[in-house]
């Protein structure tokens, strides 16, 4: 800490008892209070921007809090209704001075751990559950004054715009632009996104499951060059758009994701838009230049050990380490499978993410000794013998919860989701289980044309013959 930030921390804390003596204030408040001193000293003394990406991995992405998507049934309607008559609640925000467009990311080292919680739990940060309140201190540090992301979580958390266990609910965008006197839009349609951000509009998306997320995500377009939209992330880390599912569909320079329209309309999984006019005349752009860190630490803990399910009606396999992650496939009771990262009692597999309350560890595996074990129930199926002959094409019928499509006949192939499947499969396993999961779920029927081994190829792609009975 340099001779600066240890004055304005130590003002700080001489502010406080003063008035813990003065006024009674609660310990519970102190500590909320002192949890921000540093990062208050931090962006006194610093560049307002992040200045540094973290390097995290695709399975701290994976355990993050998915965003609330509770509120989507209720339309933008009533959303709007919903902030507009809160308004009459409105604090008077001073913001600091304009210092032009604005990034953060919620894993800066500033703020990562400040809590961000409804119900006073310390697991709840800006890093772990912040996109929303980071994106809004974006919107708002970028055409009005400088706001940052644990002000505006405050802010959030104290209005009821934090919900109890899945981030920030949507009619905070238009209390937003309400509290901060700007004019605001939302719509659901790309296009009209895309001309608003031609019109010098800055746009948060909230997003599902694709390109930017794997459960719930909000993010901000701040430009657009020809057929290229200009993206803040507020999870950006090194290396996020070079996993097998992203690569080649985005750009990263510096702080910026830079998207094609098509690339965003096909993978991005956008579910609304929420669009905010710049009408400033003195726009100043961001020019701050990143570094890579590994200042922050990550939420994963790397282990390799082998397992067996324990569940009598199969185990979901889910895209992140939580209930409300998409189920994206399904291990059958008995399974033997490796786990290769763990976050709060949840394992992470080859195909994605499981309860371990579900199953019992039976070794610990040295690096070199994973050949000897079966990765999944896909590919203990894939060993059996003579399984050339065990099956012959025609009709079969889904026997297990989940079943996951593959591009190719082995668990080494990429998997397919919902939207990859044909019309008639999605019809079918809409119709059978109600929602639309990554996967055929039971008694969807399919007819497969080609076997390899224990796979068939159906119309969608190919899937393991042993979670399926001919019919």
């Amino acid at each position: 800490m340099n001779t600066k930030k240890a004055i304005i921390c130590v003002i700080i804390v001489l502010i406080l008892a003063i008035l813990c003596i003065i006024w009674g204030i609660s310990s519970t408040d102190i500590n909320r209070i002192s949890n921000g001193i540093e990062t208050t000293a931090n962006i006194i003394t610093n560049n307002i921007c992040t200045t540094e990406i973290p390097e995290l991995t695709e399975e701290d992405e994976q355990t993050l809090e998915v965003q609330e998507a509770d509120l989507e049934e209720e339309g933008f309607i009533r959303q709007g209704e919903v902030a507009y008559n809160g308004a009459s609640k409105t604090p008077n925000v001073q913001l600091g001075e304009y210092q032009g467009i604005t990034y953060y990311n919620q894993a800066d080292s500033r703020w990562v751990n400040y809590m961000y919680s409804s119900i006073g739990d310390s697991s709840q940060t800006m890093g772990t559950s912040g996109c929303g309140p980071t994106a809004a201190a974006m919107v708002v540090s970028s055409i009005k004054g400088v706001i940052t992301p644990p002000e505006m979580g405050d802010l959030f958390v104290e209005y009821g715009y934090r919900s109890t266990n899945n981030g920030t609910y949507f009619s905070a965008m238009k209390w937003v632009a309400d509290v901060f006197d700007i004019i605001y839009q939302e719509t659901y349609s790309l296009n009209t996104a895309v001309n608003l951000v031609r019109n010098n509009y800055y746009v948060i998306v909230s997003c599902n499951e694709g390109l930017f997320t794997y459960g719930g995500h909000f993010i901000v377009i701040v430009g657009i060059k020809g057929n290229t939209l200009k993206i803040y992330d507020p999870y950006l880390y090194s290396g996020k758009f070079n996993v097998s599912s992203r690569r080649g569909k985005a750009t990263v320079e510096g702080n910026t994701v830079y998207v094609t329209i098509d690339n965003f309309r096909n993978y991005a999984n956008a579910t609304g838009y929420y669009c905010y006019k710049n009408d400033r005349t003195n726009i100043k752009d961001n020019n701050t230049d990143v570094t890579v860190t590994d200042n922050i630490t990550s939420n994963v803990e790397k282990v390799n050990y082998t397992v067996r399910v324990n569940a009598s009606s199969g185990l979901n396999i889910r895209s992140g380490a939580s209930t409300s992650y998409s189920i994206v496939g399904g291990y059958a009771n008995g399974a033997i499978v490796i786990i290769t990262a763990e976050k709060d009692n949840w394992g992470k597999t080859k195909d994605g993410w499981i309860s371990l309350n579900y199953t019992t560890k039976i070794s610990s595996n040295s690096s070199n000794s994973n050949s000897s074990q079966s990765s999944n129930a896909e590919s203990n199926s894939n060993t059996s013998s003579n399984s050339s002959t065990k099956y012959k094409v025609g009709r079969y019928e889904v026997n297990t919860e989940i079943l996951i499509v593959r591009t190719g006949p082995s668990t080494n192939y990429s998997w397919k989701k919902y939207s990859d499947l044909t019309n008639n499969a999605q019809a079918q396993v809409f119709r059978e289980c109600g929602y639309r999961p990554n996967g055929l779920c039971n008694r969807v029927q399919c007819d497969v044309t080609e076997i390899s081994g224990n796979w068939g190829k159906i119309p969608s792609g190919w899937i393991c013959l042993d979670y399926c009975k001919k019919v």
